[in-house]
């Protein structure tokens, strides 16, 4: 437990050194609110309300991929995860504090302005926390999935390139999940078996993400 506390201090404080990092997300948001905006200035209202949840979740995921792999980086740059491999603590806790520190940094943000953002453009409110609950059962899956592909493409070249396509494709289910349960809010109907869906991703990827991670590290840097 003091290894996890310890890992999640050093990422918060390095995220606060660079100041604007911690911005960044909300920065992204506002500006795809803006060309969402634009882009839906000809069509009818009921059509973009409509549109407002996806927007949203696919704000969450691109800021997601945007910092993906950021999770091992630094440490493989500057060779403390060699280290780190070899050295005898609880691996499956420290890959946890740092996936647990990428979305804290990057998603959840997006996930607490959601609701307000919603309202504002005109959805419920009940729908608006149906939004807001949705994504915060499920972007957590999206860090858990995407810290197995950054560990994976690590040490390749143009492995951002790489990690952003491998990842979209494996996201989609989360997204279709997440936009399904806001949409039968908005139709009045039952979205438990949704959000139940979300819950049970989130709940595997927890389990495999650390040990997959692991390996995959071990596997990258040999």
């Amino acid at each position: 437990m003091e290894e996890f506390k310890r890992v999640l201090r050093k990422e918060f404080k390095l995220a606060a050194r660079s100041g604007y990092e911690v911005f960044m997300p909300i920065m992204y948001l506002f500006l795809i609110i803006i060309f969402f905006n634009i882009s839906t200035s000809y069509i009818s209202k009921k059509i973009t309300l409509e549109l407002v949840p996806q927007m949203i979740w696919l704000s969450c995921l691109l800021v997601c991929i945007l910092n993906l792999e950021a999770i091992f980086r630094e440490d493989f740059e500057d060779g403390s995860l060699d280290y780190f491999l070899t050295a005898d603590v609880n691996h499956e806790s420290q890959i946890i504090a740092k996936i647990l520190s990428h979305w804290s940094l990057t998603v959840l943000p997006v996930v607490i302005a959601s609701p307000f953002i919603s309202l504002l453009l005109g959805i419920n409110i009940e729908t608006s926390l149906v939004l807001f609950l949705s994504l915060l059962i499920g972007t957590p899956s999206l860090s858990l999935i995407g810290s197995i592909i950054a560990a994976i493409t690590l040490t390749l070249k143009r492995g951002k390139v790489l990690l952003s396509i491998i990842v979209l494709p494996m996201f989609v289910p989360i997204l279709i999940f997440g936009s399904s349960a806001v949409n039968n809010s908005m139709l009045k109907i039952n979205y438990d078996s949704e959000l139940l869906l979300l819950g049970i991703v989130f709940f595997i990827f927890l389990l495999i993400s650390p040990f997959a991670c692991l390996k995959s590290l071990k596997v990258s840097l040999d």
